[in-house]
């Protein structure tokens, strides 16, 4: 009976363990088949094999920059599709003017240790200056290549305690960095000051020069003709108070533009050259009384590689500052 017992234990476990075998088989095979009409649905769809391995897609990369080799052949591009290209013809033809005026400027030294040089403007039909400053002093034959400290502030006034324009402006090497400014005149009878309080021992030249949009008024006047488009802007980019954004700038760029404008507010804002780990090699500091009629456009060299421009907002979180930067001047090898 023993005997019997066992041997009916030992078949009844037999036959559940086949039974628990063929039920987990079938479980596997359903599930087999799920997964391939999955996959062949997913082929249907979305196209390409499910059974081959996919490769890894190639990461494209796009690099805005512009590819201008001069002023004049800007006229000559499409300006639909080019990438880093200005925003409006109106603002092509005006960095020509900006470019062409700069070398007919009139130069003027400026001794250090607190120096001032002002020009005065009173008649209505100026609408512009640009400011051109260089720590380069051209009085002396043996001169380093890079130029000396250049560090000067600037004001515009107009009337009586009004000094809507400020800034101050510190290069390292004021001949490989000199500053380049347009600012803005509306009304006319305005004077600029420019004061040179780097030590006596660093003089700079400046050169100021008076614009008008009207090209037959600037004929008869003996004034630089420059478009407003100046301004115009290909990327536009709101930056609130108290914010900080920057441009890296590709090896090729010489040169950069930074235009900066308001919705009327007050402008407050620090523009910084860096190269290298914390090596500012240029700034502005700069107040705008009214970023919309007075907008400030800078051009800013950018010798050799690894420069960046930061920009920062100084005014409160309430005046918010629209600001651009491009390439301007590309060099070629």
């Amino acid at each position: 009976r023993l005997s019997n017992n066992l041997s009916n234990h030992s078949e009844r476990n037999r036959f559940r363990w086949y039974y628990y075998f063929a039920t987990s088989c079938a479980v596997t095979m359903k599930f087999c088949s799920q997964l391939l009409a999955l996959a062949l649905v997913q082929a249907n769809i979305f196209g390409g094999s499910a059974f081959v391995v996919q490769g890894p897609k190639a990461q494209s990369k796009v690099i805005v920059q512009s590819t201008y080799d001069n002023l004049e052949t800007r006229l000559a591009e499409e300006l639909s599709g080019v990438a880093g290209g200005l925003a409006t013809r109106d603002s092509q033809i005006a960095d020509m003017q900006f470019a062409k005026n700069i070398e007919d400027l009139e130069i003027t030294r400026i001794q250090g240790g607190g120096a001032l040089r002002t020009w005065s403007f009173q008649s209505p039909e100026v609408d512009r200056l640009i400011v051109c400053m260089t720590g380069e002093d051209r009085t002396l034959d043996t001169m380093t290549h890079e130029g000396r400290l250049m560090h000067a502030r600037v004001y515009l006034c107009q009337g009586p305690d009004n000094t809507p324009v400020r800034m101050e402006i510190k290069s390292g090497k004021g001949k490989l960095r000199p500053f380049k400014a347009v600012i803005e005149t509306p009304g006319g009878h305005s004077s600029l000051f420019i004061r040179n309080i780097g030590n006596i021992e660093f003089p700079i030249t400046a050169s100021v020069g008076a614009c008008t949009e009207d090209p037959q008024i600037a004929a008869a006047m003996g004034f630089m003709e420059l478009s407003r488009g100046l301004y115009d802007m290909s990327v536009p980019r709101t930056l609130q108070g108290g914010a900080v954004v920057t441009y890296p700038l590709e090896p090729a760029v010489s040169g950069a533009k930074v235009v900066l404008k308001t919705d009327g507010r007050p402008l407050n804002a620090s523009i910084e050259l860096v190269q290298g780990p914390n090596s500012i090699k240029f700034t502005i500091d700069l107040y705008t009384e009214d970023g919309i009629e007075r907008p400030a456009f800078f051009v800013i060299p950018t010798p050799g590689a690894g420069n960046v421009i930061r920009i920062v907002n100084t005014a409160p979180v309430e005046f918010p500052l629209i600001v651009c930067v491009e390439p301007y001047m590309i060099e070629t090898i």
